[in-house]
Parts: C-alpha cells; structure tokens; sequence
C-alpha cells in the first residue's frame, strides 16, 4: 500500500521548471550548473512547449511554471514566446535571471513591456559578490526600475558577501532600489552563496541558516523539472548535475506522469522530503569522517555530499531499513495535514468568491 495520502497527485507537482539553458553570459566561479558562454545546452521553443503541454495534462496540480538557466533570457523571443504560451494554459510565471539585459535603458524597458504583454507573473533577480564580476550592479538596478514601472512583481535575491566585500550592502543602500522597495514595488532577500570548492571563499553566516538546513526538502513531489538536455529530473536544486538519483527518465518518448510518480517507490525521496538532506547526513555520515558539517551552508550542499560520500552511502544501505516505518508514518501524517490545509485554502477561494 502506499504511503503517499489520497489525492496526493492531484496537488503535486504545483511547480514546472524549464532550464532554458545553460549557457550564460556571465562564468561565476562557484556557479551550480558550470554555466558560461562557451557552454551552448538548450532547449528549443518546441521542447519547452512540449514540457508545459505534457506538465498541465498530466498534474491537475500544477500552477506555476519557471524559467530559469544558465541565463533564460538569452533565449530572446523564444523566451517571450514561452511566457505567453505558459500564460494561455492558465499558469502563472515566473523567470530568473541576472538583469544583464539592464545595460541599456530604454531595452530594458522594451524587455519588460515584452514580458507584461507575455502575461508574466513574476521576475527574480540574482546578483552579489560573484555575479557583480560579470554584470554590473548598475545594469541590475536599470533592469529593477524598468519591472518596477511595468507593476512587475520583482525580488532581488542578493547572494552573501565574503568577509572583505559589501556588494550585497551596495546594492540594499542603492537610492533606486531603496525607493523602491519602500513603495512596495520590490522585494530584496539576502541568499547563502554555495561552495563548490575546497578554495572557494568563506561567506558570511546567513542568519536562518539551521533553520533551513534542518527542514524537509520542498523540492521533491512539488517541482518536476526539464533540463537543457531534454532530462526530467526530481528537483531544481543547486546540486541535481551532480546527483545522478534525481534524473528521472528523458522528456522525448517517455510517459512524463510514469516517470514522476514512479518516485513513489524511491524511500530515499521520501525521506528527503520529510527529514531534510542534511538531518540524514547528520546521522548517517561515519563518525570519523571528513564532512565537516559546520562548513555546510545550503541543504543542496547536503544532498550532494548524502548521495556521493561512499562511506555514507554505505551506511544508508545498511540502515535505511531501520528509517522506514518512523520516516514512512511521519510522511503520511504530514502530508495528510499538508493536503487537508490545501482543500480547505481552496473551499475558502471559492466561498470568497
């Protein structure tokens, strides 16, 4: 019998994200998917059509849909094109970028004409330390103004400054985003900046780091994920490429509902799901090993070293077992709470309206 409550699929997947590409036109040194120029994987305006035709027929569930990369952007009209063949199905939208597109003014605010005719829902912007290297604060801020006077929901999400930089002050006290954030019309979040490196720069602590690190992971069942390379993969996370457990099957000639909720009999889902990445890690890494938990900063960063470090896999096979009943009921009890929440937000939408 199945752990997964009745109904369960007709809520998950809410969330499709297209990785348009890995291409971009910046090269940040600790990037997740070893993106830059030179990198030419992407998908085409057909496969994502594909994608998002296939996500709204087969999870009833589904509401939003993201565009993401490498830099989605670089994509041009096809990307404009999908924002709008997205919106037609009824989805909600949302693309992430690093604003370079801000560089000229009056393209900027072209773009964001192009984007609000598409229908878009939703604009998020990342920058900091590293990306500032290769797209300047300034094109950021232009970008910023330019969504900000389409009404553009827009957040800023700044990645976490070294011990000797302030770009994440510089772009907080900027004139511009200071106004506007003050009439509501942008949000800013301070993000953990992810090693990928044993020499990659120590950042400063992000103040809710143990709380995100020791809740489940929000990534599984709820986001179901297209990659460059035409794969279907379980998650967004930073570190999927490195993970080869997440990928799920190819987009061309598989049966994208089969592939999806074939997670159901992947225990190691479920419990990433209920306990976190980083809990599993916690408990299950050997005692004298070399993970050095206080150095971890993201639970992606969890999740790679739970799925690569030998050692830790070996213990997981030698004891998972032990997990199943705890992790299995506690998934069930929190999803049928997840579930109940969810029918009764949406008798209320309806009473409302």
């Amino acid at each position: 019998m199945s752990c997964f409550p009745s109904g369960y699929w007709e809520k998950y997947p809410n969330t499709a994200t297209v990785i348009t590409t890995y291409t971009c036109n910046a090269a940040c040194k600790e990037c997740c998917f070893e993106c830059n120029p030179s990198v030419k994987a992407r998908l085409s305006l057909d496969e994502i059509k594909q994608f998002i035709t296939h996500s709204k027929a087969n999870f009833p569930g589904l509401k939003l849909v993201v565009f993401s990369g490498g830099e989605c952007f670089l994509l041009g009209k096809d990307l404009i094109e999908a924002i709008h063949f997205a919106s037609e199905h009824g989805l909600l939208t949302r693309c992430v970028t690093n604003g370079y597109w801000g560089k000229n003014r009056e393209k900027a605010q072209k773009i964001a004409q192009d984007l609000t005719d598409a229908g878009i829902t939703e604009i998020n912007i990342s920058t900091g330390k590293d990306h500032s290297e290769w797209v300047p604060i300034d094109n950021v801020v232009a970008a910023t103004e330019a969504l900000a006077g389409q009404n553009i929901t827009t957040l800023i999400t700044v990645e976490q400054d070294t011990a000797d930089s302030a770009i994440a002050t510089q772009i907080t006290q900027n004139p511009i985003i200071k106004r506007l954030k003050e009439q509501n019309k942008i949000s800013l979040q301070r993000n953990t900046w992810m090693p990928f490196y044993d020499t990659s720069e120590e950042r400063k602590n992000v103040p809710n780091r143990d709380q995100q690190l020791t809740k489940g992971c929000d990534q599984v069942f709820e986001n179901i994920v297209l990659t460059p390379h035409g794969e279907i993969s379980a998650c967004c996370g930073l570190t999927l490429e490195h993970i080869p457990e997440m990928k799920l099957g190819r987009l061309q000639g598989g049966d994208l509902a089969q592939l999806f909720k074939g997670q159901e009999e992947d225990f190691m889902k479920v419990w990433l799901r209920t306990e976190g990445p980083y809990k599993i890690l916690e408990k299950y890494r050997p005692q004298d090993s070399n993970i050095n938990l206080e150095k971890i900063v993201h639970p992606c960063q969890a999740c790679a070293y739970l799925h690569k470090d030998k050692r830790t896999r070996q213990n997981l096979l030698d004891n998972y077992h032990e997990e199943i009943i705890p992790v299995i009921k506690k998934f069930n009890a929190k999803e049928r709470l997840n579930l109940l929440i969810y029918q009764s937000t949406a008798e209320n939408t309806v009473d409302s309206i």
